[in-house]
Formats: C-alpha cells, structure tokens, sequence
C-alpha cells in the first residue's frame, strides 16, 4: 500500500511516500476537518475585511497599529491574511511608520529575517518594520488575573491604540486550545507571568486541563482569556486547519466573542476518529513539526497494552523548538521550568524517528538515547519494523498531521 505525507510546512515542502506491506490491517486516519472546503482567496480577504466596520473609527493619521502574528511553530498562513490587512490600512491612507509588526514567540527563539518572509510575505517585510517579542525586557506591569497570573506585556505592544492578532486555533496539551488570547499569554507576555501560568497554575490544576483539547472548566485556559481581556486586544483573526495546513475556516472579529464560535466547531473539526488500537503508528508532524513531542504522545496513546512500535517522521532541517522556559541549554543547564528526559511508557517498544536532520540536544523531548532508534532512510525502518512482525498481520494506524489531531472513540 501506498502512504503520501505532506511535510516541511516552513522550508522544503514535500510528499514523503512510502509503501507498507499488502497484509498489514491498515487505516489512515483522516480528521473531521479534512472533509472541509479549503478556503480560496476571495474567501479569506472576505473573512479580513469584516474586521473593518470594527476599528474603522481608530484608523487615523494619529493613530499607533501593532499587528501581533505566531511564530514558526504554529501552521497559521499569515502570508495568505497579511496582504488583506494592509490593502484595509492602506484604504485608510495609514503611513507605514504607524505599522508594526511583532512575532509572538513566547519563551521560543526570535525568527531572523528570513522565517519573518517565511510567514509573513515579502510585502510586510518591504513596506513595515517587524519586531520580535522580547521576554526578559521591554515589558509592563498592567494587573493581575484571579489566579494570580502576573500581566506583564510588551512595551511596543501597550503603546499602540490598534491591536491586531493572527493565529490559529487548534488544540492544545494543557491550555485546551491554541488561538484566541494565547496571541497574549504567553506570546507577548514576560517570562514571569510565563512561569507563573505554566509553572505553579498547570501544577495546581494539572488535572482539570492536562489532555489535548481539554477546554471545558479548564482554569489555564480561563487565566488566558482573563490575560488577553487586560491587555486588550482589538481584534483577532483565527484559522482553522486541516491536517495539510490548509485554512478551512476563518474567525475575524472581537476576541471575546472568538470563543464561542471557535469552541462548536473546533472540537468536532481536529476530531479522529479511532477504529481500533494499533500494534504499530506513524504519526507524521506537519503543523508543528518542531513540536513534534505532541505526535510522540498522541502515538503513544493509541497503542495497544502488549507494546507496540512508534514512527515519528519529523524529517525538519530547522530541528526541535528552542525553548526558553522548558528546554535544556547543556548537559545538566534547563530552562526554569525543566521538562526532563521523556519517560517510556511501558506498552511502548520502540520510537523510530525518521529525520535526515537529526537534533541530539533536543532528544529528551522523546526520550533516553537508548529508547530511541533515528534514521535518514523511512525504507529502512519499515524493514525493521516488518522483521519484527514476520508471518504476522499488525494492526497499522497513519496519522497524517499528529500535532493537531485529537483522537476520538479509543
């Protein structure tokens, strides 16, 4: 049988194919989503101009504009929304020099010129001035939410009257779902309100919020919104995808209102529907390839009791995220709120991580060296994994984007 994978969203876009054996007992798991119409331009450029009857009146000669975007380890097409946000200001004859633009990254690495064109597109990088987020300086002190969150938000941010955000909605490990107001915390936020949120809150409430897509009564996920209303954002601008990292739905509109909408269609839209647990998974990431420990753990979870065998394609030049606050800088250097050396679950037997670019620092996301089997070639760990299933029929389960799919029915 034949599999073709979409990869590589930032750099080398390809289809990653490869063949499985004719008696293998193999699914391929498709979400809700995929089942959507990908949006057109005409589309998208419709959904972006409803923002306008919204903050028409604030788009003045006077006026400051910060336009608030994701980083690279979010699918969010910027580039394909971008160009509709500057024909509006442009309408309203707004200089470039009250425009800027700032990538909220959060305790991730700053992006340099080259992945900012990446996501936003040539024009915005020609015509406007982009800014990274910067954690540790450059922030203040606006309040504090129930919870005790610390708002500590970015100067450059705070000191525009028009505030724009972009992103994506899909689900999330603790915080119930990515978009909405997390284009604030922790996007802009200082690294402090970052650990406080992150840190002591999800270890408080590990239990109310820690499983993909857990938004119901979820406290991190309300301290996030409480953030974003103190901070106050304007407008946002959410997608929704499929597992190519297309856009299938748009929401543009006021923030607090994004949620209602986005929470009856999102959980249905990333589901997946499990037909059975499998002896073996491959688990493709596309969407946040550079997060792909989200893939590890959705595989994990869909394997039989007896053990069972895991392959992680992740074949990204750019590696596995930096990450300030959770990853490690040396042999026993972490950030402040260290995630450790992965754990094996015991019904795993093997992860085999196909990548021509491996990334030995940033191993501990998927675990000890030991446990771990890396490969430049998909066709020699499929002739592994078939000795080991010799004269047998494995139950196989593919899933296209495993960073964004939430399985269902297990």
């Amino acid at each position: 049988m034949e599999i073709g994978l979409k990869h590589g969203l930032w750099g080398e876009e390809k289809e990653i194919k490869f063949y499985l054996p004719d008696n293998w007992n193999i699914s391929f798991l498709e979400m809700n989503g995929d089942k959507k119409h990908v949006l057109n331009e005409n589309e998208i450029k419709n959904a972006v101009s409803s923002i306008m009857p919204l903050i028409k009146e604030k788009l003045t000669e006077t006026c400051e504009i910060c336009v608030v975007f994701d980083d690279l380890s979010r699918p969010t097409k910027t580039h394909k929304i971008i160009p509709y946000i500057i024909e509006l200001l442009d309408r309203f004859h707004i200089k470039e020099e009250q425009v800027r633009f700032l990538c909220g990254v959060g305790t991730h690495a700053a992006l340099d010129n080259n992945a900012f064109r990446k996501k936003l597109g040539e024009e915005a990088l020609e015509r406007f001035s982009v800014y990274n987020h910067n954690p540790y300086e450059n922030c203040e002190y606006i309040g504090k939410t129930r919870l005790g969150t610390p708002v500590i938000i970015n100067k450059e941010y705070l000191s525009c009257n028009v505030r724009i955000g972009i992103g994506s909605f899909t689900p999330h490990a603790f915080c119930g779902f990515g978009g909405g107001y997390k284009i604030i915390m922790p996007a802009i936020s200082h690294i402090d309100s970052i650990e406080y949120h992150h840190g002591k809150l999800l270890q408080s409430y590990r239990e109310s919020c820690f499983s993909l897509g857990k938004y119901k009564n979820n406290p991190l996920m309300n301290d996030i919104i409480e953030s974003g209303i103190i901070a106050g954002l304007d407008i946002k601008i959410d997608c929704l995808i499929n597992t190519r990292a297309d856009i299938t739905d748009i929401y543009a509109g006021q923030p607090d209102d994004l949620y209602n909408y986005m929470l009856s269609v999102a959980p249905i839209h990333y589901s997946t529907n499990i037909p059975y647990k499998a002896d073996i998974v491959f688990a493709n990431s596309l969407s946040k390839a550079n997060e792909a420990v989200i893939s590890l753990s959705v595989a994990e979870s869909l394997l039989k009791d007896n053990s069972g065998d895991i392959v992680l394609l992740c074949d990204v030049p750019e590696g596995q995220i930096v990450h300030y606050l959770f990853g490690r800088f040396g042999k026993t250097t972490w950030g402040r709120l260290p995630f450790g050396i992965r754990k094996k679950p015991d019904k795993v037997r093997n992860v085999f991580i196909y990548s021509r670019y491996k990334d030995k620092a940033n191993e501990f996301w998927f675990g000890i060296e030991k446990n771990i089997y890396w490969s430049k070639d998909l066709e020699e760990i499929i002739k592994i994994i078939e000795k080991e299933y010799k004269a047998k029929t494995p139950d196989v389960l593919i899933l296209p984007d495993a960073t964004i799919q939430n399985p269902i029915n297990m």
